[in-house]
């Protein structure tokens, strides 16, 4: 099984091919020019980088607004890809919501998070275990990157488990650890019960 899971895991970060970008928060023009292409070209994108954006200020309160900007959009961009859409039955969550419950759990919506175990970046990927699909240990805080890999990872987690989200969330963390769980599906439903309740003039731009 260890075996499929890595292939299969080569085979799908083949095909990601997402650029790597060192500068996300010294190009803050070009990501408005950016998300007003957006709002205008795919409403419902720019719908959830909005909700997303308010939701990580709300968790990470002291994180600078450009890199908030840059995490929400590079969030929101990741899980638009079609290759990435996933839905859970049992707790009724799409994608975002649980990619979203996910990185506020493990880095708290922070690009350059680092473990005591050496988990890296917003999906805190464990660097010793998957290096090799990294060009080197600062690649690993690339937005795209991080979150290329780390929804790779959390993929074949869901496949191997017969896409019951709690199992692969125990294969992510490497424990059986109800309380890991429970944090980040709780922290899915509160997201995405936001995006519900919330009406979308309450909702911050990238001010």
């Amino acid at each position: 099984m260890q075996i499929l899971i890595i292939a299969g895991l080569v085979c799908f970060l083949l095909a990601c091919k997402v650029p790597y970008s060192r500068a996300y928060e010294s190009n803050f023009s070009k990501v408005r020019y950016e998300l007003e292409a957006m709002r205008k070209e795919d409403p419902d994108r720019y719908k959830d980088f909005r909700y997303a954006l308010r939701h990580i200020r709300s968790v990470n309160k002291k994180q600078a607004k450009a890199t908030s900007v840059f995490v929400a959009k590079a969030i929101t961009d990741h899980v638009h890809e079609k290759r990435f859409r996933y839905a859970s039955d049992e707790h009724r969550l799409n994608f975002l919501s649980v990619i979203m419950g996910i990185i506020g759990v493990e880095s708290c919506f922070n690009p350059h998070a680092v473990s005591s175990k050496n988990a890296r970046g917003l999906m805190q990927v464990h660097w010793p275990t998957w290096k090799h699909y990294f060009s080197s240990e600062e690649e690993v805080h690339d937005l795209h990157r991080n979150l290329s890999v780390g929804t790779a990872i959390l993929r074949l987690y869901l496949n191997a488990s017969k896409n019951d989200l709690r199992t692969a969330l125990y294969r992510y963390l490497g424990a059986k650890d109800d309380g890991y769980a429970d944090k980040v599906i709780s922290a899915a439903i509160s997201f995405k019960k936001g995006v519900l309740s919330e009406r979308l003039s309450d909702v911050p731009g990238t001010e």
